[in-house]
């Protein structure tokens, strides 16, 4: 009689706990069991987590280099002239002449300048890199200089706080050395001549 009262009481516990360790295994809602835990958004984000906002000479935006393919394909650019565009973008031609003992060196000078108007529209503080490629022969001739030398590419960092408009100045220079010059001398007058 004694088993008989028990045997509800067991019965009771026993689907109990099979319904509590059933649930704890199903999917939840909208799931399926064959459905893979998501990944971390930063795993999937195209650009990188620290805010650098990388532009090329044409303010395209460039991938952050973390993120570009592995296989060199170029990337597909965009612009957003909110973000960077171009101001007074220059050029221009001279002659440049220096002295040496008897002999005038000249160089044809070319000079390539540009300035970046960069806009952070994000919503905290962010980093710029600028990357101008300078042609073979070519220095930039700027202030600031470069944070650093990738190979032809000069890289740029430019600080911004949130909604700030930063403008960068980048200058390039090309001297092409011309055929020296010898300067002829004349022989000294004698002493006391000059009046006679």
């Amino acid at each position: 009689m004694f088993a008989t009262r028990l045997f509800p009481a067991f019965l009771f516990l026993g689907i109990a706990a099979f319904a509590g360790t059933a649930g704890a295994q199903s999917p939840g809602a909208g799931q399926t069991a064959a459905e893979p835990t998501a990944k971390p958004v930063a795993a999937r984000a195209p650009y990188s987590p620290f805010k650098d906002i990388h532009v090329d000479q044409d303010c395209h935006i460039l991938p952050d280099p973390a993120h570009r393919d592995a296989t060199r394909k170029r990337p597909r650019l965009r612009k957003d002239p909110v973000i960077c565009h171009l101001e007074s973008v220059l050029s221009s031609n001279h002659m440049e002449e220096t002295i040496a003992g008897n002999e005038v060196r000249r160089s044809y000078v070319s000079i390539a300048e540009q300035e970046y108007v960069l806009q952070n529209v994000t919503t905290g503080p962010a980093i710029f890199v600028v990357e101008e490629s300078v042609p073979q022969g070519w220095v930039v001739d700027s202030d600031p200089q470069p944070a650093e030398m990738n190979g032809a590419t000069a890289v740029f960092r430019v600080q911004a706080q949130p909604g700030e408009i930063v403008r960068l100045h980048v200058g390039l220079r090309h001297a092409k050395p011309l055929r020296v010059k010898i300067i002829k001398t004349s022989p000294l007058a004698p002493a006391g001549s000059a009046g006679n």
